[in-house]
C-alpha cells in the first residue's frame, strides 16, 4: 500500500527461532550412527528410559539452558540425536515438571527399548522396500505392503536421514533389512476393513477442535471426506483420540448429550497437554510474566503456552487510551479495506464494513471514495477496532503478526522455496539490466535469502510482504513493462501511494525518484535489486525504529519518535498484518518450524473495552436518503414547497388552492438500494386544513428516513 521516507533512531529486538542443522560426522552405536551439531533435523519417533536421575538441556551441550530434571526411569520418546565435542546427546520428548518438553538429554542416560513393534503406514502409495543396507540405492530384499507389521532391532543415520533396521516376515518368508523410519508407525494396529489405510492405536488422548476450524468440525464414520457425517462439533470441544489411521484420528466425542465414534482430520485437533498429578506444580515464571498483560488476554496466552511451550509473550505497554488510538487511526484514507460493493458486485468487504464519514463518502450521491487502486475503500471505526485488537488474535494462527523480525541462519533456502511455491517467484527471473547493459538471470529463492542476510531481516516474512503486495501472480509493479518505467521494478511497492497511479508513483521511487537517488541500491532494473534494496529500506526504515512487527508497520502506536505516532505506517490495508501473519504462519508450518523458539511483541492499551472488539454484522447499503420529492395535481407541478428540496432536509410545506382535492406524490431515492413508500396518490383535507404527508426512505440495512411535506389547502 504506502510508504513515506523518514530517517529514525535505531532500535532493534532479538528473536530466535531456532532451526534444525544438518549434522557433519557419523559415529556409530547399536547399530547407529550421528552426526556432530548441538540441534537435530531428521526425526524419528522412538520409545526410551532414562537409567539415572538427569538433565533436559534446550540444546546438546552442558552449557545450555536446563528445563528441568527428568527422574531414573522415566520414560522418554527419541526424536533424534547429534554430537557435541564428542559427547552423544539425544533429542528426547519428555514430561518435565508436568509439563511435556521437547529438550537434549546425554545418550549416556537413556536407554532404548529394544524390539520394538511398528506398521507400515499410510505415507507409502503402494509398497515399502526393505533395503539390505540403510541407503537408496542398495538392494532391495522385498517389497511390503502398507500395513504390514515390524519388529525394529536397530536404528542408523544416514545422510541425515534415519533408517530403522527391522525384522519382518512377508509370504512366510522372515528378512532383516533397512526401511526408513518416516513409513514406519510404532503401536498396535486394529483393523479398519481397509488394507491400505492402517490405523495405529497410540496410548489414548485428550484433544480439542482448534482455532482452524471456521464454524463446525465433522466427525465422519470412516476416515474419508465422502463418508457419512455423524456429528458436526463447534470449536473448542474436547475429544477423546482413540487412533490414527493416515491424516485422520479416530476419536470419540460428547455433544449435545449425544456420543459417537468416529473420524476428524488431524489438521483440526490440538492434542492437550497432559496435567501432573501435583496441583501444586505451576510455571512460575510464566505467571510472572503475565502479570504484565491485561486479565482479557491471559487465557488465551496460557494455552498458547501450554501449546507452544518455546514462545516467550513480551507485552508492549503504549500507554495509550484506546478510545483516543481508534479515533486517530480512524481519520479517512489511514486505513482502507477492499471492497466490489459500491461497484455493484456482491463480494469482498460488505457496506457495513466502509466508512461513511466526510472524504469517505457522499451522501448525497451514495458515492464512495476510492481510495486505491479501483476497489479500496476507507474502512469504518469498527472494522478497524477489530483488527487493533490484539486479543481477537493470540491463537496459534493469528499470532504470527506480533512476531519480531530478525535474520538468522536457521532461515534457509529450502524454507524459502516452499513459501515461493505457486507464486510468480517459484521459479528463475530472465531480465535485462538497463543500468548495467546486460542480461541477468537468477532464482527468486537465492534474491530473498540474500535480502535477508544483508538486511538482517527474515526472509520469510519479506516474501509474504511481496505477495501481500503484488498478489501470488504478480502486478504491474513487477513486470519491467509497464509503460513509461519499462525495466524497473518494486517488488514491496515502495512508494506507491494511495491514490491515481499509485503503480507509477512507485516505479518512479523504484528509479530513483526526480533527484535520481541511488540510495537503497536504486535503481532497481532487475527483480534482485529491488528485492535486497527494499528490503533494506524496510530494515532502515521500519524495523530500526521500533516498528519491529507485521502489527507496529500497520499500526505505529509505539515509535521511537512520538511525532510519527500514527504515521509512518507501511501499508494502508486494515487487513496487512491479519492476512501476512497467516502467510508467515504457513511457512513456518511447512518448514516444521512451528514449535521452535519466537518471541512475540503484543501491544497493550489503556482503558480497552472489556471484551474482544467485534466485526459489524455484514449488512447493506445504509443510504436512506432521497434525491426528490415532488407534488402534482393531476399532470400539473405544483411549486414553492419550501425550503427548497435537500436530501437532509426532512420537512416542508406548501399551499394549495382550494380546489386541488388530491395530490400526486412522487420521489426517488439517492441510492439504488433504497425503496421508497408513502408516495402516490393523496386525498387532502378540507379546505382551511392541512394534509401531513410522510414519505419514507428505507435503506437496504434497514435504516428509514421519514421526510414530511405539510400540505395545506387554501380557503380560495
Amino acid at each position: 500500500m504506502k510508504y513515506n521516507i523518514q530517517n529514525y533512531l535505531k532500535w532493534r529486538v532479538m528473536r530466535t527461532c531456532v532451526f534444525m542443522l544438518l549434522f557433519t560426522f557419523l559415529v556409530s552405536a547399536m547399530g547407529m550412527t550421528a552426526q556432530a551439531a548441538t540441534s537435530c533435523k531428521s526425526k524419528i519417533s522412538y520409545p526410551g528410559t532414562t537409567t539415572s536421575a538427569v538433565n533436559m538441556r534446550k540444546k546438546a551441550g552442558t552449557n545450555y539452558k536446563s528445563y528441568g530434571m527428568l527422574k531414573k526411569g522415566q520414560s522418554v520418546t527419541i526424536l533424534g540425536w547429534c554430537k557435541n565435542k564428542g559427547v552423544k546427546w539425544y533429542k528426547c520428548k519428555a514430561k518435565v515438571n508436568g509439563k511435556n518438553k521437547t529438550g537434549y538429554v546425554s545418550a549416556a542416560y537413556v536407554k532404548q527399548q529394544s524390539k520394538q513393534v511398528g506398521y507400515v503406514n499410510a505415507k507409502v502409495t503402494s509398497t515399502l522396500n526393505v533395503r539390505k543396507s540403510a541407503k537408496s540405492s542398495a538392494k532391495v530384499l522385498v517389497k511390503i505392503p502398507v500395513g504390514t507389521k515390524v519388529t525394529i532391532v536397530g536404528i542408523t543415520l544416514k545422510s541425515s536421514n534415519y533408517w530403522y533396521k527391522v525384522k519382518v516376515t512377508y509370504n512366510k518368508k522372515t528378512r532383516t533389512g533397512y526401511v526408513s523410519s518416516k513409513y514406519i508407525t510404532l503401536g498396535t494396529q486394529t483393523n479398519t476393513g481397509n488394507s491400505n489405510t492402517p490405523e495405529v492405536t497410540p496410548k489414548e488422548q485428550k484433544g480439542y477442535v482448534n482455532e482452524k476450524v471456521t464454524s463446525t468440525l465433522n466427525v465422519r464414520k470412516e476416515a474419508s471426506t465422502q463418508s457419512v457425517i455423524l456429528m458436526s462439533i463447534p470449536k473448542k470441544t474436547e475429544v477423546t483420540i482413540l487412533g490414527t489411521s493416515g491424516t485422520w484420528y479416530k476419536v470419540t466425542v460428547t455433544y449435545n448429550s449425544k456420543t459417537v465414534t468416529g473420524y476428524v482430520a488431524k489438521e483440526y485437533i490440538t492434542i492437550k497437554e497432559e496435567t501432573s498429578n501435583d496441583t501444586s506444580v505451576i510455571d512460575q515464571s510464566f505467571e510472572v510474566l503475565l502479570t504484565n498483560f491485561p486479565e482479557s488476554y491471559k487465557a488465551s496466552l496460557r494455552t498458547l503456552h501450554n501449546d507452544y511451550p518455546n514462545w516467550k509473550f513480551v507485552a508492549v505497554n503504549t500507554n495509550l487510551d484506546w478510545a483516543t488510538v481508534i479515533a486517530n487511526e480512524s481519520v479517512v484514507g489511514r486505513n482502507v479495506i477492499q471492497s466490489n460493493y459500491p461497484r455493484g458486485t456482491s463480494t469482498l468487504a460488505p457496506f457495513s464494513y466502509l466508512s461513511t464519514e466526510a472524504g469517505a463518502y457522499d451522501w448525497s450521491t451514495d458515492k464512495y471514495v476510492v481510495k486505491d487502486g479501483s476497489n479500496w475503500y476507507s474502512a469504518n471505526s469498527q472494522v478497524i477496532s477489530y483488527y487493533m485488537d490484539p486479543r481477537n488474535f493470540l491463537n496459534s494462527t493469528d499470532i504470527f503478526q506480533f512476531e519480531g523480525w530478525v535474520y538468522d541462519d536457521s532461515q534457509n533456502a529450502t524454507s524459502v522455496q516452499n513459501i515461493l511455491k505457486n507464486t510468480f517467484m517459484s521459479g528463475d527471473y530472465n531480465v535485462y539490466d538497463s543500468a548495467d547493459k546486460k542480461n541477468v538471470k537468477g532464482s527468486y529463492k537465492q534474491a530473498f535469502m540474500d535480502a535477508g542476510k544483508k538486511a538482517t531481516t527474515n526472509p520469510y516474512v519479506l516474501i509474504t510482504r511481496v505477495i501481500q503486495e503484488v498478489g501470488d501472480k504478480g502486478s504491474n509493479a513487477t513486470s519491467g513493462t509497464y509503460k513509461g518505467y519499462e525495466g524497473i521494478y518494486n517488488f514491496y511497492n515502495i512508494g506507491a501511494f494511495d491514490g491515481t497511479n499509485a503503480v507509477a508513483k512507485g516505479l518512479q521511487w523504484a528509479k530513483g525518484g526526480a533527484s535520481n537517488e541511488t540510495t537503497f541500491g536504486r535503481p532497481w532494473t532487475t527483480p534482485y535489486k529491488s528485492i535486497v534494496g527494499g528490503a533494506q529500506y524496510i530494515e532502515q526504515k521500519y524495523i530500526n525504529v521500533g516498528q519491529n512487527t507485521l502489527y507496529f508497520q500497520k499500526f505505529n502506536v509505539k515509535p521511537t519518535d512520538s511525532s510519527q505516532l500514527y504515521i509512518h505506517q507501511y501499508m494502508t490495508n486494515v487487513q496487512a498484518p491479519y492476512s501476512e501473519g497467516r502467510r508467515t504462519r504457513n511457512a513456518y508450518n511447512t518448514a516444521g518450524i512451528l514449535s521452535d523458539a519466537m518471541v512475540f511483541y503484543i501491544p497493550v492499551y489503556n482503558n480497552m473495552p472489556a471484551a474482544a472488539c467485534q466485526l459489524p454484522a455484514a449488512t447493506g447499503n445504509p443510504n436512506p436518503y432521497l434525491s426528490s420529492i415532488k407534488l402534482y395535481n393531476g399532470e400539473t407541478e405544483i411549486t414553492g414547497m419550501t425550503p427548497t428540496f435537500a436530501y437532509n432536509q426532512f420537512e416542508y410545506s406548501v399551499v394549495v388552492p382550494a380546489n386541488v382535492a388530491a395530490v400526486t406524490v412522487k420521489a426517488s431515492a439517492v441510492s439504488k438500494y433504497t425503496t421508497v413508500t408513502g408516495t402516490g396518490t393523496i386525498t387532502l383535507k378540507d379546505a382551511g386544513q392541512t394534509t401531513t404527508i410522510q414519505v419514507v426512505g428505507t435503506a437496504q440495512n434497514g435504516t428509514k428516513q421519514i421526510y414530511t411535506i405539510n400540505v395545506t389547502r387554501n380557503t380560495q
